[in-house]
């Protein structure tokens, strides 16, 4: 096991999980698969060296000991002239070997169960019944005044519109602090001919998702709106 890489990824992990716990309410897709990202991670680092412990698990081989012959018996001289006939000498029996030494195989860890990641959805939530509140957000009044109408200029590009700071504002409160699911939405919304069809995709991808009319949320949510009505005008 790659001891280092596995510190690196708890260590990452644990970030994750206090930085989630510290807003649980607002936890998306995106959290998750990140999440799932470092403990694939992780169980690929635990896994990395598991190949070392089947090398230790053969048994070495033992050696069976070899018995040596007894060594010869000297002959006895004859006693009279008429040997009698000799008793035959009865020979030690040779030692039993010793019982083979069996070596237990070492046990290797069992491995981690495999964590297969859910596949994220292609397209973004749909979400079928439509608060009034959300409605609200694109409630729309014709300027009257003549600093409303200049301050409602069409903008030919909303990508180019927005400055550096408002986009990471926007990106940050609206957008789940995911620069680009708002670089993508951005790009969808340059693409549409009518405020009609940029509402609808509001509301059914982005409004509920990113919880746009939680009270924190909704002012900017109003600007936001406001700024994209003004590239169908």
């Amino acid at each position: 096991m790659d001891l280092l890489k596995t510190k690196i990824f708890l260590d990452k992990l644990n970030r994750e999980y206090a930085r989630m716990s510290k807003d649980p309410e607002n936890i998306v897709r995106l959290d998750i698969d990140i999440m799932l990202a470092y403990v694939r991670d992780l169980y690929d680092a635990l896994l990395s060296d598991a190949g070392n412990t089947e090398s230790m698990s053969k048994p070495a081989s033992v050696k069976e000991p070899v018995n040596e012959p007894p060594a010869p018996v000297a002959a006895q001289p004859p006693v009279s002239a008429k040997p009698a006939a000799a008793e035959p000498e009865d020979k030690p029996a040779p030692a039993p070997p010793p019982p083979p030494v069996v070596v237990e195989p070492v046990k290797s860890e069992e491995p981690l169960p495999t964590v297969t990641p859910k596949a994220p959805t292609s397209s973004p939530i749909s979400f079928p019944a439509i608060p009034p509140e959300a409605e609200a957000l694109f409630e729309h009044k014709e300027a009257t005044e003549l600093s409303e109408k200049l301050s409602n200029q069409p903008i030919p590009d909303l990508l180019k519109a927005i400055g550096l700071n408002d986009k990471l504002l926007l990106t940050r409160e609206l957008f789940g602090d995911d620069s680009k699911a708002f670089e993508n939405s951005i790009g969808i919304l340059n693409g549409f001919d009518s405020m009609d069809q940029a509402r609808k995709y509001l509301l059914e991808h982005c409004v509920m998702r990113y919880r746009w009319t939680d009270k924190k949320r909704l002012e900017t949510a109003k600007k936001f709106v406001k700024l994209v009505r003004r590239r169908y005008t």
